[in-house]
């Protein structure tokens, strides 16, 4: 752990020698290992990143200590994937938030979010959730690189979050989608559940199969998406189409074997690249907070109601850009989430006193 902690420290006094934005991510995954990471270091225009991928609650107060308030933005995972592992030391189960906690033991496990929140006093802190991210960049990558979806096989072997959720958004576009887990209960159970969700209209389907080499067979796209697995072996690539793509999303889904019969058969190998997911997913949070603190809501002028930020207005209140700062006005509110397509006199006349108080038109 103390190299982890000096390699921290290094990586965040690197990101605060630029002169924009810092960004620090908290992530753990369902896949269990020794020693917390850290991830590398990436640079938009607008903010640099870094971040770490973590498996026991001890090591997150340490964390917290060294970049509360070194840092302007802190991502969270907030997604429940695993129970951590307990840390047993009693300077740990001696902290406030820990005796707080509404479980059986010390902590609620895999909540890192709420500790953030509760800790986190100098930062900016945001819940954000990895395995979504990761499945809006594999369908980006896929939409783009195949140029359009509908009518593509795409088979995915390991239906648990992230081949779910991506089977889905795959199966909206038209892909006829395949999918395969070794639980077959659950498989065919999830497989029934995608297809009740689709649009009526969607003539494609999902269909889960109980045996590898039928969910890949002649598949435009091969999808690895287990924990760690590797399911994908030569047998299964030699199923696939010719030309096909594969993509390994879960680390390590492909065999030693499979990895090189693809490179000597020229068979692509994509792995999972979130950079642009995430950086839109950060600007998106930054926007988001922007809105709430400063267009969001409603404000009274006195002679009129402005409303903002997506605010549900009442009839006749006058919807503007930001309640904070306008410098638009967009209408008058119907006061059921429309506005008047024609105004009154009196609304005029509120909205020209508006502009010349406010907007200085």
């Amino acid at each position: 752990m103390n190299s982890f902690i000096e390699q921290l420290q290094e990586n965040i006094q690197h990101i605060k020698k630029e002169n924009i934005k810092s960004v620090f991510t908290i992530a753990t995954t369902s896949k269990q290992e020794e020693r917390a990471y850290l991830t590398p270091i990436r640079k938009s225009n607008f903010f640099v990143v870094c971040g770490c991928v973590i498996f026991e609650q001890s090591s997150l107060m340490q964390i917290i200590e060294i970049i509360d308030g070194k840092i302007d933005y802190i991502f969270v995972d907030s997604e429940k994937k695993i129970p951590l592992r307990i840390h047993s030391e009693k300077n740990i189960f001696d902290d406030e938030i820990y005796r707080q906690s509404n479980t059986y033991g010390y902590i609620e496990t895999g909540n890192l979010s709420k500790i953030c929140f509760q800790k986190i006093k100098k930062s900016k802190v945001f819940e954000y959730k990895p395995n979504d991210i990761t499945v809006n960049a594999t369908w980006s990558f896929l939409s783009q690189r195949l140029k359009f979806l509908s009518g593509k096989k795409i088979s995915i072997l390991g239906s648990g979050n992230i081949g779910s959720k991506l089977a889905l958004k795959l199966v909206e576009c038209g892909s006829n989608v395949s999918i395969y887990r070794q639980n077959n209960y659950k498989g065919y159970g999830i497989a029934q559940g995608l297809n009740f969700i689709k649009p009526e209209s969607t003539v494609s389907s999902i269909t889960f199969h109980e045996n590898i080499l039928q969910a890949a067979f002649m598949s435009d796209v091969l999808i690895g998406a287990t924990n760690g697995v590797s399911l994908i072996d030569v047998d299964t690539l030699k199923s696939i189409k010719k030309g096909a793509l594969i993509v390994d999303l879960g680390k390590n889904t492909l065999t030693k074997e499979a990895i090189e019969y693809a490179l000597q058969n020229n068979i692509e190998i994509y792995r999972a690249d979130v950079t642009s997911a995430f950086e839109g997913f950060i600007y998106e949070a930054i926007k988001m907070d922007e809105i709430l603190n400063h267009s969001y809501g409603k404000r009274e002028m006195g002679y009129c109601t402005i409303v903002g930020g997506g605010y549900f207005g009442k009839y006749g209140d006058i919807v503007v850009d930001s309640i904070s700062y306008p410098s638009r006005i967009f209408g008058v509110a119907v006061g059921d989430g429309t506005m008047k397509k024609e105004l009154s006199s009196e609304d005029a006349l509120k909205i020209a006193r508006l502009e010349k108080e406010l907007l200085c038109l």
